[in-house]
């Protein structure tokens, strides 16, 4: 303010006082001030203008940004820009993107769906959205796979096996256990993803990751040998002990059957294979939403498949 004062009086001396209305000093002085005054206001105006025109295109990146934040440098790489607004948006989601449209639009449907929960919020919503998104990669993964993907980690996936004396030995829970536990494990930080834990919620729980105390998510993992019509049948079985897990936690869990059935005539879709079930065991309670998926298992080589004919096609 002082100097605001001091540059008006000399404006006025220059152009009312004789005794500095010709005075070159004093002439040469407010010219010195008004070059340098335009001069900042310059400067100013770029710095404000810079972070709109890099971030221009770039809306997750430019959010992390206020109002009254340094202007960026006008020679950043956009190629930099580009994969931090990339990261930005990732941030946002909460999970990284696969790039496959199929996947990640299945996984924005089951986030919609957790979001109505009153309980969906962070960290617990930070710490299970990536467990979904890993929980949803390795059913697509394992879906697509063939028996031999993984050598004797997967061969569950195929037909059973016979012993040294010809018998069969049927695959059992275990080995989708094994499979899943080692998806999980070195994703996360180490010690975060157990297996076969016991005392939770009375229990065992098959795998269950503990981000920090107090957040606690237990994937329930179960093997099907009849053949399951209906989302119903699933959730009447296998409901009730996957969410009794949840009641000293989070209000979020995983299902995961394997189904062991007759594939001959080949198995449902993905997508009806894997849904959010609401469960609330009383009036008051926050209904345990829990996301179940179900994997065929044992499944005959693709050349045995059959199609199913009826009575009215059946040949002699």
């Amino acid at each position: 303010m002082r100097s605001q004062g001091l540059l008006h009086q000399l404006e006025q001396a220059l152009a009312h006082d004789p005794q500095f209305t010709d005075h070159p000093d004093a002439q040469t002085l407010y010219d010195a001030v008004r070059q340098r005054r335009q001069q900042s206001a310059g400067e100013a105006a770029r710095q404000e203008a810079v972070p709109g025109k890099a971030l221009e295109g770039r809306p997750a990146l430019a959010a992390l940004f206020q109002s009254d934040a340094t202007g960026l440098r006008d020679d950043l790489d956009p190629h930099q820009l580009d994969r931090l607004e990339q990261l930005a948006h990732q941030l946002a989601r909460g999970y990284t993107p696969t790039g496959n449209a199929r996947v990640d639009t299945h996984l924005e449907t089951l986030l919609d769906i957790l979001k109505t929960s009153p309980a969906w919020k962070p960290s617990d919503s930070h710490y299970f959205t990536p467990l979904l998104e890993h929980f949803l990669r390795f059913l697509y993964d394992r879906f697509d796979a063939q028996a031999n993907l993984y050598g004797e980690r997967t061969a569950y996936l195929g037909p059973a096996r016979k012993d040294t004396d010809g018998t069969v030995v049927p695959w059992n829970e275990k080995n989708l256990q094994d499979d899943f536990h080692q998806h999980l494990s070195p994703l996360f930080p180490p010690g975060t993803v157990e297996r076969e834990k016991w005392d939770v919620a009375g229990g065992r729980a098959d795998v269950i990751y503990t981000p920090e105390p107090g957040s606690r998510f237990v994937a329930e993992i179960k093997w099907r040998t009849k053949p399951w019509k209906t989302q119903q049948a699933v959730e009447r079985d296998y409901l009730a002990q996957a969410a009794n897990y949840t009641a000293t936690g989070p209000p979020f869990a995983l299902l995961l059957v394997g189904d062991a059935s007759d594939h001959s005539g080949g198995y449902r879709d993905i997508e009806d294979s894997i849904w959010i079930i609401r469960h609330a065991r009383s009036a008051t309670e926050i209904p345990r939403l829990i996301v179940a998926g179900v994997l065929p298992t044992a499944r005959p080589t693709p050349h045995s498949l059959r199609l199913r004919r009826s009575a009215r096609q059946a040949g002699p």
